[in-house]
This record gives C-alpha cells, sequence and structure tokens, in this order.
C-alpha cells in the first residue's frame, strides 16, 4: 500500500523534526517509511541521520517460529533524503561499512565483514544494494 505516490507531496508530509521507521519491503522490492505508526512512503533508497538499528526479538521467534517473513527489524533515525520509485533520481551512494541482517544467523543487525553487533550509526544509506552506515 502507498499512501501518496507524489514525491513533492511526501516531502511536505514527513515531519523532518521526527524520527522515521525504514524497513526492507520484500514484496515491493523498496524500502517502507513510517512515522507516527503510518505508512508514508515506498522508496528505492532513502538516507537517514542518528540512526538507531532494532530488532524485536518477538517477532524474530515468531518469524522463525511459523517460517514466515513479517516487520520486526528495522531503522530508526531522522530522513536526510530519500528516493520515491517513481522519480528518476539518484542518491550518491554514500561511503561506510556494510549492515545486514539475517534472522536465521543473527538476533541483531551486524558489520557485513566483522559480524559484530550494530546497534547505532551516525549514517545509513539504504538502497538496492544493502545497507552502508557510518
Amino acid at each position: 500500500m502507498r499512501a501518496i505516490l507524489n514525491p513533492d507531496v511526501l516531502r511536505q508530509v514527513i515531519d523532518q523534526t521526527k524520527p522515521v521507521r525504514v524497513f526492507k519491503n520484500w514484496k515491493l522490492g523498496c524500502y517502507n517509511i513510517m512515522q507516527d505508526g503510518k505508512l508514508l512512503a515506498s522508496a528505492r533508497q532513502v538516507r537517514l541521520s542518528g540512526v538507531e538499528f532494532l530488532v524485536r526479538e518477538s517477532g524474530r521467534k515468531r518469524m522463525l517460529e511459523r517460517g514466515r517473513r513479517n516487520v520486526h527489524a528495522y531503522a530508526v533515525g531522522r530522513l536526510v533524503d530519500f528516493v520515491h520509485p517513481e522519480e528518476p533520481r539518484e542518491l550518491g551512494r554514500m561511503a561506510g561499512r556494510g549492515i545486514v541482517y539475517h534472522p536465521y544467523r543473527f538476533a541483531c543487525f551486524v558489520d557485513d565483514e566483522t559480524q559484530n553487533p550494530i546497534t547505532c550509526a551516525d549514517f545509513a544509506h539504504f538502497d538496492e544494494s544493502g545497507v552502508v552506515y557510518s
């Protein structure tokens, strides 16, 4: 479900002073942006600042027991910018380290190379290639 399709209107609707929640939408192959419990936008690329990476353990356990995906892992932070699926522009990929979440292997987000737990970052960039943090 996409709430509002016009990217310019979306930018006016999202309150830049409040944090947003970003999670992967596996069905649509994009990221969803939520604020105050409401889905506001889908995006091909998202950039956040002051990011906290969260995993709800109860949701993870339910997913493991049932073998069905559910939204239990996400990032919370201040929205810097995003690219709507219908926009032709691109955000330059941010320099940084990769971060991954594999619920069958880890109970939290981890650094892609070291597999050390990552709970927060100054910035994070989400795109088709995955997530990079710094």
